[in-house]
């Protein structure tokens, strides 16, 4: 059982930082469905929302990545959704090395090194 919790638990953390390279289409699905929610429209029309609006980011920033000719216009591009993406494998790191260790200065760089695995990942 320890063995497979230990798995478990690795899965889970690869899972977590899977998905920070996904940051700014979730970020932007997320704001699009509270604006939504917020504006007085029900659950349905704030998931829906929230879904077109992440999935058009994602799509939109592949295609013009897939698309530009301009090396400035790729890494801007990166840029756009590295930053995030960083930011979150930051946060996510910070998390978990506070359920570990205390917090200090070398969690701190080894948060900046996750966020920079992160931001590349992206």
């Amino acid at each position: 059982m320890i063995i497979l919790g230990g798995a478990a638990a690795l899965y889970f953390i690869w899972l977590l930082f899977r998905l920070a390279t996904y940051a700014l289409p979730i970020y932007s699905a997320v704001g699009a469905g509270l604006f939504v929610h917020t504006q007085g429209y029900g659950t349905t029309a704030m998931l829906f929302a929230g879904f077109a609006t992440g999935l058009i980011v994602l799509l939109t920033g592949q295609a013009v990545f897939a698309s530009a000719k301009s090396p400035l216009l790729r890494f801007l591009v990166l840029l756009l959704f590295a930053v995030p993406a960083g930011f979150a494998g930051y946060q996510a790191m910070t998390g978990l090395l506070g359920l570990l260790i205390d917090v200090g200065v070398w969690a701190n760089w080894l948060a900046v090194a996750g966020g920079l695995g992160t931001a590349s990942a992206a």
